[in-house]
């Protein structure tokens, strides 16, 4: 849910100042007791200065297996166990490489591969690590980490050419005899190397390679060959180093001996190089972003995975037009060779976004290999490569869903705070009490929960907390076999069980579903309020949800879960009989409870949702009478040029989030409806539905493929990317992830029943592009070459904190790139990473996003 700018700055801002003013109080307090501590520990004690320094560094060892290192990885655990203990550092120890995942390793700052050679690694270890490291977070390689070159491989191995590259482009050569010599520091200023003294004596191995990594390194410490016998003497021999094309990238060669676990200058340089590689870089969400616009050439692929079943595209933008039929190549990300060329397509300007912008497309459809790869383009003699990206049979699915479904879960209203407070929450205007603990929080910066909001505006209203429901409960039925693949299956089902048990609460003893459950952005949770919301957030006691405002999808949603016969807090028998009891309540009130007092292109599409999972649940003839009568209306209701009226007289229906779900309420009612008429009716409507949304799509430039929308504006109707700033609300306005991913599932869900094709996604070539598209677009395939899937891919929005622990959440879908500030009509386009407060309208998670994307995911895997 979204406050009206101003208004949502000064309430967040208030919010800052108080959580700082208490995260401040908390540190003068802990320091009575924290500065006592620091007297007594040894050398090797963290001194923290600030918050930021007290929090727990959060490191990950994997030592090697190999016999020939065993006993100093065996010397490290209790090694590494004394520096967490000392340094306030989380720090968990493994000889198991299975923990060298992406997933495992987003939950550290810094990774130590201690001994454990690149050659000793999967591919998908690999690229996890390169992943982990491309996200400025900490790599420490010791030792035999080093061991560059392809003498080590075996048969059939691919050799891991990025390594070297991080390595300094040297490649190991033998090394002398185990033997006592000096390191000298040459940078005694660097963070790394500034507490060590100017030499000191070590018994190692010496490594040696085939040049000296220094032109392409920064060294911070050599080996002084004069002190120890060199197999191959190097000259110019540095010991440790740090790559400066990486954030926090440090090789230390030294560490081969069991007693350097002993060595209180070897535990200075890990402890320094642990705070080192954990430090935040500052700005650098921004950085990478003006860093990545402000070349010549810009790759923009999407950052996450390409399935192979899917079309495969990306964009180049360029200050100058590329010539046409330019080469393109496709790397492997962990070989850096050539694996594919094409052929640019035509560069195009999208002049009402960036002038004096250039965008190429790129298809690279027909290449199915699974691997990890970048695009690449040479312009003027230099090369720019996309971000890394992984192909693979269902890759995105793959990574998308458990994501996804941990995301959500990481998102429940379970805070000690709220759990507490929601399950006596005040009904506005009266004394009385009810219990709607559970649900999700509404987003990254609103711990609210919603079934709807908007309500005023009447065409507006979202579909929130139980179309998120109904989403997942659709992917469990939908691609049961691919969750369980993935092992989200249970994981996803429990938290479908979940939030039908929240909308189960939510169903009043009077038959009405409680609309709002509102925070008023205040800490106290007691604070906490049964609403209706008006504009500026006025609240009222109008909290009875119409069929637009969350009450159709909340039936839906319960009459759907009910046919798993799977019980949550409630019984799959009590999620239908309160289905039919609410159903039978919106039939009766819901234009009551509609501001304008009559339904709408909303009321149509939600009620034909909740109709038709009824009548697939019970077969009872009052469903499918009124599921008919609600198909009949949208039908009616779709204007000669193929978009739907959302009133009963000339105004388009557009929509930030549920575009698409006029199409899928009616493909859902086409799973029950066997009368060919009516069938007839509905793939018809369907046809010119998605043959409206090509056309407006294409009918400018439009290189991306952004989904273009009709609305009315000024009393006019017109065409644009973007969602009218002046609208109905007075001041709503955002990114439109959840739209896109609303499409994108409505294009291939509808797209099957009206245009099947045995290509790529199951539809003709012109739907399966659009919707992937979109999905790219999402992914960072975007003007911006920012990725919305927070946690995933290189360049993500800042991080956004909310109350009660709650903020922005790995695998969660941020709100997206929007027309431009300013611009009434939404013409222009508009991203900014700060915006003194209104940041939020770009990089806020919304619930509706993630669960429209994961829709959209489920479309893309399904038959």
């Amino acid at each position: 849910m979204q406050i009206i700018g101003n208004q949502k700055r000064k309430i967040y801002t208030l919010y800052i100042t108080l959580v700082m003013k208490h995260a401040l109080s908390l540190v003068i307090s802990s320091n009575r007791w924290l500065w006592s501590a620091l007297v007594l520990l040894s050398l090797l004690v963290a001194h923290p200065t600030n918050a930021q320094e007290q929090s727990k560094i959060k490191v990950l060892v994997v030592g090697s297996n190999d016999p020939y290192h065993n006993a100093m990885v065996k010397a490290a655990q209790p090694f590494f166990k004394g520096l967490a203990e000392q340094n306030n550092f989380d720090v968990d120890f493994t000889r198991d490489a299975a923990a060298i995942t992406e997933e495992n390793l987003a939950r550290y700052q810094v990774f130590i591969q201690l001994h454990l050679a690149p050659f000793d690694l999967t591919e998908p270890q690999q690229f996890a690590i390169q992943q982990f490291m491309s996200k400025g977070k900490g790599w420490i390689g010791v030792h035999a980490a080093g061991l560059t070159g392809t003498r080590f491989l075996k048969p059939g191995e691919t050799y891991w050419q990025w390594f070297e590259q991080l390595m300094g482009q040297v490649i190991y050569s033998p090394h002398p005899p185990l033997q006592q010599g000096t390191v000298v520091v040459e940078d005694r200023n660097h963070p790394v190397t500034r507490n060590l003294p100017a030499t000191f004596s070590i018994r190692d191995e010496w490594y040696e390679f085939d040049k000296s990594p220094r032109p392409n390194v920064h060294v911070l410490a050599t080996a002084d060959e004069s002190t120890y016998k060199p197999a191959k003497p190097m000259g110019d021999h540095p010991i440790i180093w740090t790559n400066p094309d990486y954030d926090r990238a440090l090789y230390i060669g030294i560490g081969h001996d069991s007693t350097t676990c002993a060595n209180a200058d070897f535990a200075i340089l890990i402890r320094d190089a642990i705070k080192w590689s954990a430090s935040e870089i500052e700005n650098k969400a921004q950085h990478n972003l003006d860093e990545s616009l402000g070349q010549p050439v810009t790759v923009l692929a999407n950052q996450v995975a390409y399935s192979t079943e899917a079309p495969k595209g990306a964009i180049v933008r360029s200050h100058k037009p590329l010539p046409e039929n330019m080469t393109f190549n496709l790397i492997g990300a962990l070989t850096l060779k050539p694996v594919y060329s094409g052929k640019l397509q035509k560069a195009e300007q999208v002049t009402d976004w960036q002038p004096g912008i250039w965008y190429s497309r790129i298809d690279f459809s027909d290449f199915n290999t699974p691997g990890y790869y970048k695009l690449q383009v040479e312009a003027d003699g230099k090369p720019y490569a996309s971000y890394a990206f992984t192909i693979g049979e269902k890759a995105l699915s793959k990574i998308a869903l458990p994501a996804i479904a941990n995301f959500f879960y990481h998102q429940r209203a379970s805070s000690p705070e709220e759990a507490g407070a929601d399950k006596h929450i005040v009904l506005y205007g009266s004394t009385k009490t009810v219990d709607l603990s559970g649900g999700w929080a509404d987003a990254s910066g609103d711990v609210s929960k919603y079934f709807s909001h908007l309500a005023y505006t009447n065409f507006m209203s979202p579909q929130q907390i139980p179309m998120v429901d109904w989403s997942m409960i659709n992917t469990v039925d939908r691609i049961p076999e691919l969750l369980d693949q993935t092992g989200s299956k249970e994981a996803l089902t429990t938290e479908a069980l979940y939030g039908a048990d929240y909308i189960m609460r939510s169903l009043s003893p009077e038959g009405y579903f409680y609309m709002t459950v509102f925070t008023y952005f205040d800490k106290d949770p007691n604070a906490r309020r049964v609403v209706g919301l008006l504009a500026d957030s006025k609240t009222t006691a109008d909290y009875q949800c119409a069929y637009r405002e969350g009450g159709g999808m909340a039936v839906a949603a319960l009459a759907r879960i009910s046919r798993w016969h799977r019980d949550g807090a409630f019984t799959s028998q009590q999620y239908l009989d309160a289905a039919e009891r609410a159903f039978a309540h919106l039939q009766k009130f819901s234009t009551r409870y509609a501001d304008d007092g009559k339904d709408n292109v909303i009321d149509d599409y939600c009620a034909l949702m909740a109709a038709t999972e009824l009548w697939i649940a019970t077969g009872k003839t009052a469903y499918q009478t009124e599921a008919r009568k609600r198909a009949g209306n949208l039908s009616k209701r779709l204007s000669p040029k193929g978009y739907f009226i959302a009133n009963d007289t000339n105004r388009p229906f557009w929509h930030a989030a549920d575009a698409g779900l006029p199409v899928i309420a009616l493909a859902r009612y086409l799973d029950v409806e066997t009368n060919a008429a009516d069938r007839n009716k509905a793939l018809a409507t369907i046809k010119k539905a998605l043959d409206y949304n090509l056309s407006v799509t294409h009918e400018v430039t439009n290189p991306f493929g952004y989904p273009r929308q009709s609305f009315l504006y000024k009393g006019k109707v017109q065409n644009g990317f973007f969602i009218p700033h002046e609208n109905e609300s007075g001041w709503w306005w955002q990114g439109e992830d959840a739209r896109l991913g609303s499409l994108a599932a409505a294009m291939l869900v509808g797209g099957r029943l009206v245009y099947p094709d045995k290509g790529p996604l199951g539809v003709k070539p012109e739907l399966a592009t659009y919707a992937s598209n979109l999905v790219s677009w999402v992914l960072g395939s975007n003007p911006y070459n920012i990725c919305m899937m927070y946690g995933y891919g290189k360049n993500n929005v800042p991080y956004m904190a909310a109350m009660y622990g709650h903020g922005s959440g790995r695998g969660g879908i941020s709100n997206g790139i929007s027309g431009k500030d300013g611009k009434g009509d939404g013409s222009g386009i508009d991203f900014k990473m700060e915006d003194n407060g209104n940041e939020w309208r770009w990089s806020e998670q919304w619930i509706p996003h993630s669960g429209w994307f994961l829709a959209a995911v489920t479309a893309m895997s399904s038959k």
